[in-house]
């Protein structure tokens, strides 16, 4: 006869309830994206954020030399939720002292895209999308 220990079935239905609660059948959303200019070539420094119409929350990233990018929460957790978002594109790039040979950060985004009254990105996310999220700035601002 097998006999059955309680403390050990109470973790084992813990953990299980846990993993359902946590992964089964939520998905996050796309967890990696690309920013690049109209051109095709990317974004190579800033940071890009993310506000979902419907609640307002925020995701957010810097964006890496090849235009790459991870939106994560204010939680840290990585990802989009499905939703509808309107995305800006900030840089700070100072350049005054720079001689031109000395700029290393590519091309320079429109101001415009730096504010949601402005910038005019959005992206919608899908249910179960898990494809890249792309980003497309026109290089220029009267785009």
């Amino acid at each position: 006869m097998i006999k059955f220990d309680g403390t050990k079935w109470g973790l084992l239905f813990g953990a299980t309830i846990l993993l359902a609660i946590l992964g089964c059948g939520k998905s996050v959303g796309p967890t990696s994206g690309v920013v690049r200019f109209d051109d095709g070539t990317p974004v190579t420094s800033g940071s890009i954020e993310f506000r979902r119409l419907s609640d307002k929350a925020r995701f957010a990233s810097r964006i890496d030399p090849q235009g790459m990018f991870q939106p994560t929460s204010l939680d840290g957790v990585v990802g989009l939720p499905t939703g509808v978002y309107e995305v800006v594109v900030v840089q700070i790039v100072l350049t005054e002292d720079l001689a031109l040979e000395a700029h290393t950060h590519g091309n320079t985004v429109p101001r415009r895209y730096a504010d949601y009254y402005t910038s005019g990105l959005k992206v919608d996310i899908a249910p179960n999308q898990a494809k890249r999220v792309e980003i497309v700035v026109p290089a220029d601002a009267d785009q």
